[in-house]
């Protein structure tokens, strides 16, 4: 129990009660002793020298307390106090007789006092020294070494009992006055405190210094703060720890434990869950409260709704991102339209894009597809990582329009966003990509068409604002236009690589021209001054062998000037682009050879269900004649002559049908086999021809969109000609 004062002196208003109930008592012990003097002069002149002492005594002593009271040293005016009284009364006790004397009843006073001013401790003590001091003057008393007792007559006894029963009486008083007043003060204090704790925004509590940190009391702004009542709390005494927010439960009841543990004070912010099931923010702070013996007794504490300046954090914080990803958004865009503007090559310049919008952005996946010539497919042109590269290596591709985010967005030409893949019907799910929770496709325009679609995808749902849609649309635009700049870059590099060959193969041509012409000429000048100096002479004897040499000479130039003119009208369309069975093109094209080939030497197959293929039916008419013509005419000496006509499939670079003319004849070396395609170029100068005909069948291919190849292991080993056509989607 700790030895502290009726009257506690932390307070200002306590310090002031126990300095006036001292100098009440200096001020009374000051009357007193005077009285005591005179009494003694007046009535008990036996008295009058202990009388003149202790008045003496007595009035150095109170103004030493009075001084000290003005000092504000109360405990040490206390102090002074009783030891003086009890001094006095022992003294006195011993000189006057011991316990016979009329002052030892005077301890009961100073006892009184001594738990006033000084505390119940003190009290006690003094009450201990007094009976100790009393067993003492009995032994001094037997043992015949007390000086002699003062006579007191009857009257100066009973006058020194009233005396001390009336100053008991007055400390009774004093005391009962003194404990009231603390009573109404802490009482008042109580109210104030209550008061004050029930009418601020913070919720007060007291919590059992347990584990299970069991409520004892809270204040009632709690349901404001919670929507919970006191009797809720009080009536379910763990009810805390159920409120706390579950992904703070952990960490909150943690630190609780080592706080219990340790002792010292509680600070935390975390979430509650209201009883409307709101968040609210709080600050927890707690002090643990131990007893007079030092051992903890409860927890108080105070929670401080915080919700508010959480929420401006959140604010602030979401403020600063948005900033930054704006910043991003900026410099990446920035990047963008750098590499737009500085980039020409398309295998280049796609991956720099996607690669710097998936980085600077954080996103999971980043891919542009391109549509094709058609406009029925959109092929991948761009990815990012190894996904990406699995799709690109796979050729992904799909028809526009089907059940994807991308198809929708070219068909529709639209941006569309699906904040979680989970809950968007077009949203086609890709295998490859799992972690995909959001996306968005972009339609990639160039002055006003659709050229393709940029697909965005993230981890995380609900990734995309309308503030990040148009910040990605403007990047999707400039990458558009890029495209589009750099597809006419490519143009203009293969017309300028066609025009230098049309320049080589015109260089070479009027050679060609003027060489192969003017043989026929020389031999036709030739001849006919033969004729004519045979006319003179009047010899006609090789006049008809001379004119058929003319004549085949004529015949020549003929075929030639034919064939050029042929060449020259190729990428002019004479029949409309239609479509037709290539079965049925190649039947009709050996009825029309039938008769020149003798069909009885050479057998010829054509493969069955050939596709429908999109075309002008005459040119491709005069591609299979050509290559029949000839695999015809280079057969040699094969006893078994075979022609096959086919198809080998899809080309996988151009998507466009592969077909075939396959002869199993004199072959051709490997080294000749782009050469075969020139102008005026033949292998065998003995064979007849212009030298015109593949030149002209790979001119043909080439406006239908297609290309021609030769494939052949050599002499006697047959060769074959390939070239690719546009077919029907349905095939």
């Amino acid at each position: 129990m700790k030895n502290d004062p009726i009257v506690a002196f932390p307070r200002e208003s306590e310090k002031e009660l126990l300095s006036g109930l001292l100098r009440s008592i200096a001020v009374g012990i000051l009357i007193l002793s005077f009285l005591f003097i005179l009494f003694a002069f007046v009535g008990f002149r036996q008295l009058l020298p202990r009388a003149f002492i202790i008045g003496s005594t007595a009035f150095i002593t109170c103004f030493s307390i009075l001084w000290l009271i003005r000092r504000m040293q109360m405990r040490i005016a206390g102090g002074v106090l009783v030891v003086f009284l009890w001094l006095i009364v022992s003294v006195g006790a011993y000189t006057a007789g011991g316990l016979t004397a009329p002052i030892f009843f005077g301890y009961a006073a100073v006892i009184l006092i001594g738990a006033l001013v000084l505390g119940t401790r003190t009290g006690i003590l003094i009450a201990l020294l007094s009976i100790g001091f009393g067993y003492f003057t009995v032994y001094a008393e037997i043992n015949q070494f007390l000086p002699k007792p003062i006579d007191y007559s009857s009257g100066a006894r009973l006058a020194i009992y009233a005396f001390f029963f009336f100053v008991i009486l007055l400390l009774q008083k004093a005391a009962v006055d003194t404990t009231k007043n603390l009573i109404l003060r802490a009482r008042t204090s109580e109210d104030q405190y209550r008061s004050f704790l029930e009418n601020i925004s913070t919720v007060t509590y007291l919590n059992d210094n347990s584990l299970e940190t069991l409520t004892i009391y809270v204040s009632p702004q709690v349901e404001k703060m919670l929507g919970y009542t006191q009797d809720d709390f009080m009536s379910s005494p763990a009810l805390w720890a159920t409120l706390i927010f579950a992904e703070d439960r952990d960490s909150v009841l943690m630190e609780n434990k080592i706080t219990i543990e340790t002792g010292e004070p509680f600070t935390m912010e975390y979430r509650l869950v209201s009883k409307d099931q709101t968040i609210v923010w709080v600050r927890d702070e707690a002090t643990l409260i131990r007893d007079e013996n030092g051992q903890p007794h409860y927890w108080l504490g105070i929670w401080t709704d915080i919700t508010q300046r959480k929420n401006l954090e959140t604010a602030q914080i979401d403020a600063v991102r948005a900033l930054i990803k704006r910043s991003n958004q900026l410099q990446t865009a920035s990047e963008v339209s750098r590499a737009a503007t500085s980039i020409l090559e398309l295998n280049e310049l796609l991956p720099k894009v996607v690669e710097l919008i998936r980085s600077h952005f954080e996103y999971y996946y980043v891919g542009i597809f391109l549509a094709d010539e058609n406009r029925e497919r959109l092929i991948l042109r761009a990815a990012t990582g190894e996904m990406g590269m699995q799709m690109l290596a796979s050729q992904h591709s799909f028809s526009i329009g089907n059940s994807s985010m991308v198809g929708w967005c070219v068909e529709n030409n639209q941006a569309r966003i699906a904040l979680d893949v989970g809950e968007d019907a077009v949203r086609f799910k890709n295998p490859i990509l799992p972690l995909t929770r959001s996306e968005l496709a972009l339609p990639l325009k160039s002055h006003g068409e659709v050229i393709g679609a940029m697909t965005i995808q993230s981890a995380r749902a609900a990734a995309f604002t309308d503030a990040d849609l148009a910040v990605l649309q403007t990047m999707a635009d400039q990458v558009a236009n890029a495209i589009e700049t750099a597809r006419l870059f490519d143009e203009r590099a293969v017309l300028i690589k066609e025009l230098e060959t049309k320049n080589a193969e015109l260089e070479r041509f009027s050679y060609t021209v003027s060489h192969d012409l003017k043989s026929p000429l020389v031999t036709i000048r030739g001849f006919l001054g033969y004729l004519r100096e045979d006319a003179k002479k009047g010899d006609l004897t090789r006049f008809d062998k001379d004119l058929a040499r003319v004549i085949n000479a004529t015949d020549t130039m003929q075929n030639l000037l034919n064939d050029l003119l042929e060449l020259s009208r190729v990428g002019r369309i004479i029949s409309p682009i239609e479509e037709f069975s290539f079965g049925e093109i190649a039947k009709e094209t050996l009825d029309l050879l039938l008769n020149p080939m003798g069909p009885e030497k050479i057998k010829i197959e054509i493969q069955d269900d050939l596709p429908v293929v999109r075309c002008d039916r005459t040119r491709i008419v005069e591609v299979i004649q050509n290559l029949v013509g000839n695999a015809v005419k280079f057969m040699g000496d094969q006893p078994e002559p075979v022609i096959q006509i086919g198809s080998s499939g899809l080309d996988v670079d151009s998507g466009l049908c592969i077909f075939f003319v396959k002869d199993n004849g004199v072959g051709i070396e490997p080294q000749y086999h782009d050469r075969v395609f020139g102008l005026f170029n033949r292998l065998s100068p003995e064979m007849d021809g212009t030298g015109i005909g593949l030149t002209l069948v790979k001119r043909i291919v080439e406006v239908h969109g297609g290309r021609i190849w030769l494939e052949s292991e050599g002499v006697d080993k047959g060769s074959t000609f390939y070239f690719t056509l546009p077919v029907v989607a349905s095939n």
